[in-house]
């Protein structure tokens, strides 16, 4: 990497864990939160949905939209949004704990900020993976580079929660406050040392689209009707097309699992506070102080995992996707069966090293199924996916634990066997007839 390309990468390091420290510090918070405020699990659900739609509804609009698929305009305007609407956010939180307000009211308003900042939450990802698909061509190298990125949101997942527990003797809200001083602090970082440089590189990187829209296009319209009598030309565009939509087509058993795992992440993330109070009969206190050292441990040993993936096991793609897909159901298995509050807690170990290992093989094989110039349309889609299972699974997790707080863990399980039977098929076919 030359000196602009290495000035990027640590701002995006940068962006990454101050990503993770900051959304990480309210996950303790959130059950607490919803009890105080008198709000039921569904209610919970309804504020993550919304968010997650509009964050869809973004980054499907990115991947349409060639102007916008900039690295920098994508982390200035996400990071800057993101501050302002996690303001407003805690804003109408500190309000409705301090106050008495209308329960309509206050619900209306936190759906709003929530939703506004859903806006937002797409376009640092999106640049993220943009500037790791673009920057690295080996199936390795993007494991590698994706792995050393997720370490850094990992050890701002263990860093968020661990300021909340220090800081949440000072005040319940205290700990988003102080999430929202890091990304203005980021979104100052990244306004004034990104390297403008790479604006015109990346400019060129995208290529294919905005190539097309500028220049060739005027020589497009003018050698127009040469083209329409070229029989071969028009074949050739045709064979192009095809062969774009072929690669998108292959990349979507990746996108999907990679919706069925942000799925199992929110699912357990957001009913993890309800289930640890509910199934061990523990006081609110008692169930946010277990959930973050919930936290801890899954931050802990995705740190632990990404580091050895990226530094020592340089795994293929084939061992990360045994090694996540076995861990996930081990752990779902140890979270079910368990009756001990500390065995429960243990099967967030293996949590942890399913999501350092299906992450890298969802992005990476999302990644490798398209060409160079897609790949900040396929990025856009991975983040659209993310944006769809925060849509689904806040709803879908919530309504089956109205039904019975085991439920949301038997949805999960079925959902990864059915992954690794798909898998073990397909490794099987590929060394018959490979």
């Amino acid at each position: 990497m030359n000196k602009n390309n290495d000035k990027t990468l640590w701002i995006l390091l940068s962006a990454s864990l101050a990503n993770g420290v900051s959304f990480s510090m309210i996950l303790p918070l959130l059950a607490p939160l919803i009890r105080q405020l008198h709000m039921t699990e569904f209610q919970a659900g309804l504020l993550v949905s919304v968010s997650a739609l509009l964050m869809s509804l973004t980054a499907m609009w990115i991947s349409k939209k060639a102007q916008w698929q900039n690295q920098f305009y994508l982390l200035s305007i996400g990071f800057i949004g993101m501050a302002i609407t996690w303001g407003l956010f805690s804003a109408v939180l500190s309000y409705g704990v301090t106050y008495s307000i209308a329960m309509s009211l206050l619900f209306s308003l936190l759906l709003v900020t929530r939703a506004s900042t859903g806006v937002f939450m797409a376009m640092p990802q999106i640049a993220l993976q943009s500037f790791v698909m673009t920057s690295c061509t080996e199936e390795k190298q993007r494991s590698q580079m994706m792995a050393k990125f997720g370490s850094l949101n990992s050890v701002g997942l263990i860093l968020g929660p661990l300021v909340t527990t220090l800081l949440i003797g000072w005040g319940i809200l205290v700990p988003m406050w102080l999430a929202v001083i890091i990304l203005v602090l980021m979104s100052i970082v990244i306004v004034c040392l990104y390297p403008k440089e790479q604006l015109n590189h990346q400019a060129k990187i995208h290529d294919g689209s905005v190539q097309t829209t500028t220049g060739q296009q005027q020589k497009i319209h003018q050698k127009q009707e040469t083209y329409l009598q070229q029989e071969g030309n028009v074949v050739a565009n045709l064979k192009q097309i095809k062969l774009q939509q072929d690669s998108i087509n292959k990349a979507i058993i990746w996108l999907i699992l990679g919706f069925s795992l942000y799925i199992a992440i929110v699912t357990l993330n957001l009913t993890a506070g309800f289930y640890i109070q509910d199934k061990f009969q523990l006081s609110i206190p008692q169930s946010a102080i277990y959930f973050s050292q919930c936290s801890l441990i899954v931050g802990i040993a995705l740190v632990m995992m990404q580091i050895a993936i990226s530094k020592w096991l340089k795994w293929s793609l084939q061992q990360l996707l045994f090694v996540g897909l076995s861990s996930m159901l081990l752990g779902l298995g140890i979270s079910i069966v368990s009756a001990n509050i500390f065995i429960f807690q243990s099967a967030y170990l293996f949590y942890g090293i399913a999501v350092a290992c299906l992450m890298p093989a969802f992005t990476t094989g999302a990644a490798q199924s398209v060409a160079l110039n897609l790949q900040t349309k396929i990025a856009a889609l991975c983040t659209m996916v993310q944006g769809l299972s925060l849509v689904v699974a806040p709803l879908l997790s919530t309504a089956l634990y109205q039904f019975d707080m085991i439920f949301p863990y038997y949805m999960l399980i079925g959902i990864f066997i059915l992954f690794s039977g798909y898998f073990v098929v397909l490794r099987l076919k590929t060394e018959k007839y490979g």
